[in-house]
């Protein structure tokens, strides 16, 4: 995933100094872009339902709506909510809508760093679980969640209804058919060798011609594991394998 290396700012402040200090202290961070600049609850709700920001500093008490009816409005979005008003009294409330940071009137610029910085954590945080994620299986067994690595799997075999999960440490059921997880797992880490077989090519050992046309696969995974090949997919296996 590319790293990000600017954040797009929104600034909603209806007092004329403190949205120009606002202003001033998002040009002197060299990582933020100002993106937008709403005096009233009315403009930031346009400007936040068609727009994504990265981050949204707003005061509480706005014109129109204030700020945080704004933020249960839109505190699913991908992005962080970083208050600064005068009202410590709210305080609770926003962090129960998962506002990023409180800062408190008067603020200076070392104060207004650290909420940045906090907020590039986060972002970070989101990036790594996400890089996780996009190179592993989600699912669930026995009512947990699991998330497995792909380099744990080494294959994935069709039970009638069910699919396990052949991992390096132990198998794992899973109440779905083998064709819906087929659809989560990445085609460039997982190969279907037949109906109810995926193998995970890092495991594949050697293929070797068995029969009447047909193949058989054998798995480099402590064990030895050998499957059969459909006739179906020997073709596109051989293909994918450079055989």
């Amino acid at each position: 995933m590319i790293e990000k290396t600017a954040y797009s700012v929104l600034i909603v402040e209806d007092e004329y100094p403190a949205r120009e200090l606002l202003v001033k202290y998002v040009l002197d961070c060299p990582e933020l872009v100002l993106a937008g600049v709403a005096e009233d609850g009315q403009i930031a709700e346009s400007l936040l339902s068609h727009k994504e920001y990265d981050l949204i500093f707003m005061d509480i008490n706005i014109p129109v709506q204030s700020g945080l009816d704004l933020l249960k409005k839109f505190h699913n979005k991908n992005s962080f909510f970083i208050f600064a008003t005068a009202y410590s009294e709210f305080a609770v409330s926003a962090f129960e809508y998962e506002a990023l940071d409180y800062l408190l009137k008067p603020f200076d610029f070392s104060r207004f760093r650290k909420s940045v910085e906090k907020a590039i954590r986060f972002w970070g945080d989101i990036r790594n679980s996400q890089d996780i994620q996009s190179q592993s299986l989600t699912f669930t067994s026995n009512s947990a969640k699991c998330f497995l690595p792909y380099d744990e799997i080494v294959y994935l075999s069709s039970h009638n209804k069910n699919t396990v999960i052949h991992a390096k440490e132990k198998d794992y059921e899973v109440s779905k058919l083998l064709k819906d997880i087929e659809g989560k797992l990445s085609d460039e880490h997982f190969y279907r060798i037949h109906k109810g077989y995926m193998v995970n090519k890092k495991y594949i050992s050697s293929i070797r011609y068995d029969k009447g046309g047909s193949y058989l696969l054998e798995l480099r995974d402590g064990e030895d594991t050998v499957l059969p090949v459909g006739r179906a997919y020997a073709s596109n296996l051989k293909g994918r394998l450079g055989l």
